[in-house]
């Protein structure tokens, strides 16, 4: 009886220091290709992808004016934003938007 006793802790002490390194690890592992898919967070500077791009044709409709000389509207991943048509850089980014309505 002792001897099944000390078998039943030493095991559950074994299962309390293995459990949540493996945990961890499997969380881990879990997390990273999510990661990996994830679109980087836009900002101000950064070169725009013109697979990401809607270019905005009606501003009106998203309660803007014409875009300053030298720059246009569009949106990406959801954010209405200012950019460098020629450079293709982000210039400001406005606010989110809903939908695209043009």
């Amino acid at each position: 009886m002792l001897r099944n006793r000390q078998s039943l802790i030493l095991a559950a002490g074994l299962l309390a220091v293995l459990a949540p390194a493996t945990l961890a690890q499997s969380a881990g592992q879990a997390a990273e290709p999510a990661a990996a898919e994830a679109p980087t967070m836009l900002r101000v500077g950064d070169r725009l992808d013109n697979a990401r791009l809607h270019q905005v044709t009606r501003p009106g409709l998203y309660g803007m004016s014409e875009a300053p000389s030298g720059s246009r509207y569009g949106i990406v991943d959801g954010k209405l934003i200012r950019y460098d048509p020629e450079s293709a850089q982000v210039l400001s980014i406005i606010r989110q938007v809903d939908r695209i309505m043009d």
